[in-house]
Parts: C-alpha cells; sequence; structure tokens
C-alpha cells in the first residue's frame, strides 16, 4: 500500500463513521486538511516520489518558463543588488 492509499482509507474511515461531522465537502476545524498536511510532509521527507519531477510535470520546468531576455546584472540600469 503506498502512501497516498493510506491516506485515502484513513480519510474514508473518518468520512464512514456515522458520528462524525467531517464528510469530503465539510471539514470543521481543518482535520482533513491536517492529515493530509501531515501524509505530504511525511511523504517528502522520506523520499515519497508521488511528486513528478519537474520534467514530468504537466506545467513543465518553472526554471524554463523565463522570458529568455534576461541580462547581467552589469547590464542593469539600476546597478548590481549584490555590490
Amino acid at each position: 500500500m503506498n502512501l497516498l492509499s493510506l491516506l485515502d482509507s484513513v480519510k474514508q474511515a473518518i468520512y464512514d463513521n456515522p458520528d462524525t461531522p467531517h464528510q469530503p465537502s465539510n471539514d470543521p476545524g481543518g482535520l482533513i486538511s491536517g492529515i493530509e498536511n501531515l501524509f505530504g510532509q511525511f511523504g517528502q521527507n522520506n523520499g515519497d516520489r508521488s511528486v513528478l519531477p519537474s520534467s514530468r510535470d504537466s506545467y513543465g520546468d518553472p526554471a524554463d518558463q523565463g522570458s529568455g531576455n534576461v541580462r547581467p546584472a552589469s547590464q542593469d540600469p539600476l546597478g548590481d543588488p549584490g555590490g
């Protein structure tokens, strides 16, 4: 069972409880979002590969989204912010 399947099982167990107000469209107090955040942090810290690398991301690599005409700081009319 992968991490996402386990997360879905935990959420379904909460939703199936007849005494809980928590449902897919109702998350009082943020219980479900808190659980999702914990699973996400655990997955990132333990090498979960459910997050695609930028090369396989449908939005592309953010580093390739520049305008293509970036000039060096020496050509900046406001000067080099590091200088």
